[in-house]
């Protein structure tokens, strides 16, 4: 048996246009107003509070740098696995929810939300939120002018130390280039 060795950045952009899809065209129709922008999550901008400018450059889903200038430790951020595409606002183009998972240097892992805003075909990542710290996102959601996240966290109580089993449904509505809790 050969194995076959893939880059890590490939298998997760060939994931994510597998899991969008084209809308089945007839000849002479005009072809959609907005391209897809899952290809570009992987090396977007996103704005999060961990970068030290507020801002992440991924590139090929990862961004690092020292906690401090000068510094061994460093804070690591990169696209989580969490993915949905449809269009959040309104505007007729495919829009994305993912999560950036942040390791800060210390024991906490913690998951943001990302809402990224389908530009004429660019990627335009516009917020994040803070989720929670060492728990599994089960799936994402868009619906008109909403980001629905299942996702499983721990009892009140709990160690951090435990492992996460309280399933979770957390929806987000958007309001202009910001997400809101809906309580």
């Amino acid at each position: 048996m050969r194995l076959l060795f893939v880059p890590r950045s490939l298998v997760w952009v060939w994931s994510l246009t597998a899991c969008t899809s084209s809308p089945i065209m007839s000849p002479g129709q005009p072809p959609p107003q907005h391209a897809s922008i899952a290809k570009e999550l992987p090396n977007a901008e996103y704005p999060i509070e961990f970068a030290s400018s507020g801002k992440a450059q991924l590139k090929d889903g990862v961004f690092e740098e020292p906690v401090v200038p000068g510094a061994a430790t460093t804070t690591r951020i990169r696209l989580g696995k969490g993915l949905a595409v449809g269009d959040v606002n309104g505007d007729g183009a495919e829009d994305a929810a993912v999560t950036l998972v942040v390791q800060p240097g210390g024991s906490g892992v913690f998951t943001f939300l990302a809402l990224v805003l389908n530009d004429n075909g660019t990627a335009r990542p516009v917020t994040s939120i803070l989720i929670g710290d060492r728990i599994v996102v089960k799936s994402l959601a868009i619906q008109p002018g909403t980001v629905i996240v299942t996702m499983l966290t721990r009892n009140p109580g709990e160690p951090m130390s435990a492992a996460p089993t309280v399933e979770v449904r957390r929806v987000f509505k958007v309001r202009g280039n910001h997400l809101l809790e809906e309580r």
